[in-house]
């Protein structure tokens, strides 16, 4: 075959490619200002983390069952190195907002541990010392509802499921970042 010959089918499917409507994803993970999609959570086991989300004893939960007007949601992985940085940053950023009872009972704090089932749950709040509550999603459900973020994610939801904050990444500056929970409670 001639180098001529070669060339000419690529080019032609590069060509015929052009052609085509473009694609679009429909699919992108969450962002502020959009709406969360739905999906329920597993239950924390701890009396005392239900008590902490006032979702009482159920088995299953929403975002907006929780008692708060603001949700931190930060999804992490078990093994995700980065999520590891994050989690001392994130027990800073738990007791600040507790030793401010107005924002403490305004904004809750919830980790989801896509793909870790209840042991590597508990091993990652202990390990890191979590002061609020892990919940698991072995099966990813909840990862792949919110389209497969990369890890860690973080996200800060309404009373009524909408985005106004969200960060793919580890949050270095926990003084601004409080600043900005703030700026949405009030």
């Amino acid at each position: 075959m001639g180098s001529v010959a070669r060339w000419i089918f690529p080019l032609w499917i590069f060509f015929s490619m052009l052609s085509l409507p473009p694609v679009t994803f429909s699919g992108d993970i969450p962002a502020a200002g959009s709406t969360l999609p739905k999906f329920q959570l597993q239950a924390p086991e701890s009396d005392k983390d239900r008590e902490y989300l006032g979702i009482g004893n159920v088995e299953t939960f929403a975002i907006s069952q929780i008692n708060c007007l603001l949700v931190l949601i930060e999804i992490v992985g078990v093994y995700c190195p980065q999520c590891h940085v994050q989690a001392p940053l994130f027990n800073k950023l738990f007791y600040r907002i507790k030793k401010n009872s107005d924002v403490y009972k305004k904004t809750k704090m919830i980790a989801v541990a896509a793909g870790a089932n209840p042991m590597e749950a508990t091993y990652l709040r202990k390990e890191f010392r979590l002061p609020f509550p892990v919940i698991t999603d072995p099966k990813f459900q909840i990862h792949k509802v919110l389209r497969e973020p990369r890890t860690p994610f973080t996200m800060l939801v309404t009373k009524e499921e909408k985005v106004v904050f969200a960060h793919l990444g580890v949050i270095k500056d926990i003084d601004k970042f409080l600043r900005q929970i703030k700026k949405f409670i009030r």
